[in-house]
Order: structure tokens, then sequence, then C-alpha cells
């Protein structure tokens, strides 16, 4: 059972805040931060990106920064907070491969559950454990969801999108933003909206109560604040009121029916390969695989992309940065993972995840071949670009040998997996585009 709340948010009192919100914290460099800042100072980065790069704890002096930094703030009412607490629509336009989508969700608090079989949330892939590290210690420093998880659930008539913006047909946002897409070649625009009809809330509420939540994005987040939770509990003597802020997690919510929902696929790049060639993979490759007639040069790999669908399942783009050409690549048996029964990192693995790309990719392609032909004994290291010309240019720059293009993960292999309680591997999916962080904050120290 789903059990969603209002909240009074925390945010800037512009209408315009293209200058003051950010991209999530996880996908900037320390030279994105200092153009945020060199824009506007109170940009959200000053709080939400308090380390750099944020993949581990950083120094402690960094987190108690950026908590007086959100304490001042509110202080000076350069955020403040709503007087009535509500739901917030938000919407997001944006183009990709030249359509625009809309895609339409709404923030809202959730109740935590611990993951396990009787939850009615589920992680849907692995996460690492330095950022969460990280995370834990800016809310232990600023007592404050800074940035939303992004939860997915299952809505086929799209009533709960269809009732909270029904309630606000016809009004003008009361925040605006508009931010780079992460290859810098587009923007994508938020606007946000207040509901506080108690009439809409409990529709929404009751809509709902008895859905699962797929989280999409945030699993540290999410996962940061069960431990804080704890932590709060714990320090009360083992019992946490239940009206307590630290009870709940801010998200955005999003119907996987939305027809503004796409689903991206996450590549790969790969260092420490020594010799790589397409005919020396395909040899290694033996009866594994079948190569298909077509080669891509280098500055064809967005074409590669996108006719890989059309190949069949598990059809993945090879690349080689040598010869600057890849080639299309299929699995010779229609359950490729299958014909590993002793691999023990495969044991009690379900059908259905034995069918994701990226478990191929990593079972098949970098276990059996690649790491044993071409790694000399090393340990293969990867990077995970999300757009096709990335691994062209990643390649280019020579820190790796290789890339690998994938298919988008389906979203009902996510929902499948997910309520059946099985990870996917790290970097399985990529909802496009990223969330705007700072239009909306939680406080989890006031009720």
């Amino acid at each position: 059972m789903v059990l969603i709340e209002t909240l009074a948010a925390v945010r800037y009192p512009q209408r315009q805040q293209t200058d003051l919100v950010a991209p999530p914290y996880d996908v900037l460099s320390a030279a994105d931060k200092a153009h945020l800042l060199n824009r506007n100072p109170h940009n959200i980065v000053a709080v939400d990106l308090p380390h750099v790069p944020p993949k581990g704890a950083g120094p402690t002096e960094a987190y108690k920064a950026a908590g007086q930094t959100l304490h001042d703030w509110i202080a000076e009412r350069i955020l403040h907070q709503d007087a009535q607490p509500g739901l917030y629509p938000y919407q997001q336009i944006y183009r990709h491969d030249g359509v625009t989508y809309r895609r339409r969700g709404l923030f809202c608090r959730v109740q935590l559950e611990e993951f396990g079989p009787e939850s009615a949330i589920h992680p849907h892939e692995q996460t690492f454990s330095g950022p969460k590290e990280d995370r834990l210690l800016l809310m232990r420093a600023t007592a404050a969801n800074l940035s939303p998880v992004f939860g997915l659930f299952d809505d086929a008539a799209n009533d709960v999108t269809q009732t909270l913006f029904a309630a606000i047909e016809n009004r003008p946002p009361m925040a605006t933003a508009t931010l780079p897409t992460q290859d810098g070649v587009d923007t994508v625009l938020s606007e946000l909206w207040v509901v506080t009809d108690d009439a809409v809330i409990a529709a929404v509420r009751q809509l709902l109560r008895h859905k699962h939540l797929y989280i999409a994005d945030g699993h540290h987040r999410y996962s940061t604040c069960l431990t804080y939770r704890r932590e709060l509990s714990d320090q009360a003597g083992g019992h946490l009121p239940p009206s307590h802020p630290a009870n709940y997690a801010l998200f955005v919510l999003i119907a996987m029916q939305d027809p503004g929902l796409i689903v991206l696929p996450t590549h790969r790049v790969v260092a420490h390969l020594n010799g790589f060639s397409l005919t020396k993979f395909l040899a290694a490759a033996g009866s594994m695989l079948k190569a298909l007639p077509i080669r891509f040069g280098k500055d064809q790999l967005a074409d590669l992309e996108r006719k890989l669908p059309g190949y069949g399942p598990h059809a993945m783009g090879i690349y080689d940065p040598h010869a600057k050409e890849a080639m299309v690549v299929l699995p010779t048996s229609p359950d490729p993972l299958a014909q590993f029964p002793k691999d023990l990192q495969l044991a009690g693995k379900s059908a259905a995840w034995r069918q994701l790309d990226v478990a191929i990719l990593q079972h098949l392609v970098f276990d059996k071949i690649v790491a044993p032909t071409f790694a000399e004994g090393k340990t293969l290291q990867w990077a995970f670009p999300h757009e096709a010309q990335e691994v062209g240019q990643l390649c280019a720059a020579g820190q790796f040998q290789a890339g690998f293009l994938l298919q988008p993960t389906p979203l009902a292999a996510v929902r499948e997996l997910c309520t059946a309680g099985e990870l996917m591997p790290q970097k399985s999916t990529f909802f496009y585009p990223k969330l705007a962080t700072g239009m909306v904050l939680n406080l989890l120290d006031k009720t």
C-alpha cells in the first residue's frame, strides 16, 4: 500500500528559476558547478553538491557549510516555505530525435517502506556504496530532501495525472525553468503548479493507494532516507512518531503510461583492453554470436543506435575505435545465458532477468569474450555514455579501446523484475530527461 502525503514545499519564490535550479547532482562536474554558481550564487548546487565528484564521502566541512547555507537562505527568504501544504503538479517539455514530448507527474511525499517482498516500493537496479555515503552526510547536515526520487507507477487509464492536471487547467505555472539536456544540444522546460484542494488531493491519494512504486532514478537518495530514518529512530529510543517528516521521502511520481515517458539506453565504453578488433572479437565469440553483414562508420553511430531494435532482440553494436567502424551482433541462442549453468553470478536468475540486454552484455560479451581475450588479467573499466556519439568521442580520447551500444530496456521488464524482487545490473536504464533539482525541497526536521 502506497501512502502519499502533501508537503509545504521550500522553494525559490521567483517564477523564472532557470538560473537557480540545476540538473541532478550525479551528472554534474566541478566545472558544471562553477558555471551554475557563476550565473547565480544562489543556485541550488551550492547546497546539493558540496563535494565533487559525489561518488564518495567528502570533507566534513563541506557538508557543514551546505547545511549552513540552506539555513541562511531560508532565514534570508532566498528560499521560502509555502504556507499551505499541497501536491505539486510537474511538467517537462522536451525534444528527442525530432519529436516533442510532454512528461507529466507530481511532487509529493511518499511514506518510506523498507525493501522486501511485502513492500509496495521497489528498486530496479543495483547501487554503489560511495554515493550513499555522500548523500547521507548531506542529509544529516541539511535535514532536507534536496532533490526528489523519481518513481513510476502503473496507470493504464492515466487517471492520476488527468485528475491532478484537470485541477490546474488554464492556470499558468507558478515556477518555470529551462535547463540544457545532458548532451547540451537542446533544452528541457520544467513547469510547476500547486494543488491545495482537499477533494482533489483525496482523490489522487486514493488512486495511488493500491499502486506499486518502482524507483526509476534516485536509488541512492531513497536508501539514504531509509538510513536517516533509522538513525533518528535510534536516537528517539527506537520509535519515531508516525507524523515525523523523516518517515517520508520527496518523490516525483509519473505514470508508466504517460505519453511523455521514454527510456533511452545506457551504452558502455571499456578500458584496459589490448589488441581489440572486430575480427578478433568475432573469432573469440565463436558460435555464441553472429554478426550482420553491415558496418557503420564513427559518424554513423547514432544511426546504428536508432536501427538496433529493427535488427531483433538483443542486437547490439560493437565499435572498434582503431578501425573507426562498428558492427551489429546478435546472440545465436534465444536464451544466451542459460548455457552457463555453473556461473555462480547467474545462479538463481530468472528467465526474464536473463533476457536483459545489459545482463547479456555483462555476462556473455564481457565475462566470456572480452575479458578472457583482451584484458590480459587486468580488471575491465567502464564508462556509461548515454548518447551514441559519446561512444565515439570517448574512444577517440584514447582511454577506452572499445564501445558497446545497446537497445533501451523495456518498461515492462522494469515492472516485472521489480515486482519479482530482482535487481537489474547497474546502469540498466536511462529515464530521459533528468528531473530538475531545486524547484521543490522538503524539510525533514519540521512537521
